[in-house]
């Protein structure tokens, strides 16, 4: 099973992506644009479906590919994430996917939901892997179709 995430709103490129990817073994979640909700959204998604993977979107305006967030911080303290980064390097790659590998974690709400995420897995589900990918906006989203299609075949690569 592989968890999908993203924020709410009807012009959130993250609930865009996440409405048009599916599958069989892909569970979707909705998360508040809360930092009180969207954490206990995400915790309660990922002990009720005990996906092997999650991987969480959301948007950040000023880029115009994806950016894969490897580390997520709350005030000192860092967690890495402990998902294949070159299984979905080489997976972007593949399918010609722009993509930039982020070693600075934002200080907003996802990065917020993912060091909860990744602090949750990590003390509850250890063998679940999780991974952050930030996208663009929709007015700088000039590859969506592209990304759609990559991510429901990374998914079905994943299981």
């Amino acid at each position: 099973m592989i968890l999908l995430t993203a924020f709410k709103g009807r012009n959130n490129a993250s609930r865009t992506l996440l409405d048009r990817v599916g599958g069989q073994h892909i569970a979707k979640a909705l998360l508040t644009n809360s930092f009180d909700a969207c954490k206990q959204e995400l915790i309660e998604s990922i002990s009720s479906c005990h996906p092997k993977y999650v991987i969480s979107l959301g948007r950040k305006p000023v880029i115009n590919r994806l950016y894969i967030e490897t580390t997520a911080c709350n005030e000192n303290f860092c967690i890495k994430t402990g998902f294949d980064l070159s299984l979905l390097q080489d997976s972007l790659k593949r399918y010609g996917i722009p993509f930039k590998i982020s070693l600075k974690p934002s200080n907003f709400l996802c990065n917020h939901v993912y060091y909860y995420g990744l602090n949750y897995i990590e003390k509850n589900t250890p063998k679940t892997k999780m991974i952050f990918i930030h996208v663009p906006d929709m007015k700088r989203f000039q590859n969506i179709d592209s990304v759609v299609f990559w991510l429901n075949n990374f998914c079905g690569e994943l299981l």
